[in-house]
């Protein structure tokens, strides 16, 4: 059963929005409500919630691993319009009509592994065609030093760990860096693999954490004849745009509802002027700058 509420997850909650922000950015591919989601919704079916109500998609599968506990989730759906799949997802993703656009996010709790995560990736190049959109989150907790390279080669498999890797490069977010490498690796040497001239183009690589460390990396498939319509999705005049490596930290910081209020009265700022909060750092008064327009409004 699925334990913790993402709802008390702010940093998960701003990617998640960040993650919504990409796909109303598809416009020029397709219209985004015209899209079928298929997610794995947990009991509380957030992202699910969110792609309906922001961009108007209708179509939505939600793949639910916990079948012990099935009837719970279909009673949860926040709306009729969501279809039930019970099992994993690299069971269930036949099941998956993959003849229209597709906007698929593997929100696994889990690291990157051959078990999990690998298969269904490497299922999916085999499925996704010009203009559908993969995201995938992941665990990326390096955990104690030691064991630590001995962890991630039983997680990936030796042939798939990056040149240099020790339990030293695996810290911080070195983990997740290296799960980032593998991801990009997989999916192109996957999608050229039937000769269709499909790519992998990444619109997101982000890191965030609320209490474990985590990683979703996002973007959209394409051919070279999608290439120009790709480019009037304009993916870049969004400053959270991540199309390599560079990946983007999602620090939250811990505000009281009456200090988010006295920023949010001050925003957005119309010049460079640094914002102060008495007694705040300047630092996370910054941190919540960047932010405030992905997280909850705070009410009166």
């Amino acid at each position: 059963m699925s334990g913790p509420v993402y709802s008390y997850r702010p940093s998960k909650a701003v990617t998640r929005r960040m993650v919504v922000d990409m796909l109303a950015r598809l416009g020029p591919v397709a219209p985004p409500a015209g899209y079928h989601y298929i997610g794995l919704g947990a009991l509380e079916f957030i992202d699910f919630e969110l792609v309906h109500r922001r961009l108007g998609i209708t179509t939505m599968t939600s793949i639910e691993q916990d079948i012990q506990h099935f009837d719970r989730y279909k009673s949860n759906r926040p709306h009729n319009n969501i279809t039930l799949l019970g099992g994993k997802a690299i069971d269930q993703l036949s099941n998956v009509n993959w003849s229209v656009f597709n906007a698929v996010w593997l929100d696994y709790e889990c690291p990157l592994d051959t078990n999990e995560v690998l298969p269904t990736i490497r299922y999916l190049a085999g499925k996704l065609n010009d203009g559908d959109f993969l995201a995938v989150t992941m665990n990326a907790e390096p955990g104690a030093l030691k064991g630590r390279l001995d962890r991630f080669k039983k997680n990936v498999g030796d042939v798939l760990v990056p040149a240099n890797t020790d339990d030293d490069t695996l810290g911080e977010w070195g983990w997740a860096a290296r799960q980032q490498q593998i991801l990009f690796n997989v999916l192109r040497n996957e999608l050229r693999r039937d000769g269709r001239n499909r790519s992998w183009n990444q619109l997101l690589n982000i890191h965030y954490s609320d209490q474990a460390r985590m990683q979703t990396v996002a973007g959209v498939i394409g051919t070279p004849a999608l290439a120009q319509t790709l480019s009037g999705c304009r993916f870049g005049d969004l400053d959270f745009y991540r199309p390599d490596k560079e990946a983007l930290v999602i620090q939250v910081p811990y505000l009281t509802p009456k200090e988010r209020r006295a920023l949010n009265e001050k925003l957005p700022r119309k010049s460079g002027k640094a914002l102060r909060l008495p007694g705040v750092d300047p630092g996370k008064v910054e941190a919540y700058v960047k932010l405030y327009r992905w997280l909850e409004p705070t009410g009166s």
